[in-house]
């Protein structure tokens, strides 16, 4: 298990991350990075990925999840 230390900044606290924690996520200094919780509390972090890849698959999750609504607008 990998510890981290919580700093208070000007903007509120940050999570400093260790070489090996930085390495482990894949992260470079400036990256964005997402958290989530899971239903049994279990919190997972990642690296934003915006390969084109990802990119795409994000524009098609989001269409496919509002089709109704521009089929509707589309009338």
């Amino acid at each position: 298990m990998i510890f981290l230390k919580i700093a208070q900044t000007d903007e509120g606290l940050a999570i400093l991350l260790s070489p090996e924690a930085l390495e482990l996520l894949g992260a470079l200094a400036g990256q964005e990075a997402g958290f989530e919780v899971s239903q049994d509390g279990e919190l997972t972090i990642g690296a934003r990925d915006m390969s084109f890849e990802a990119r795409r698959e994000r524009g098609r999750t989001f269409l496919e999840r509002y089709d109704k609504t521009f089929q509707a607008l589309a009338k």
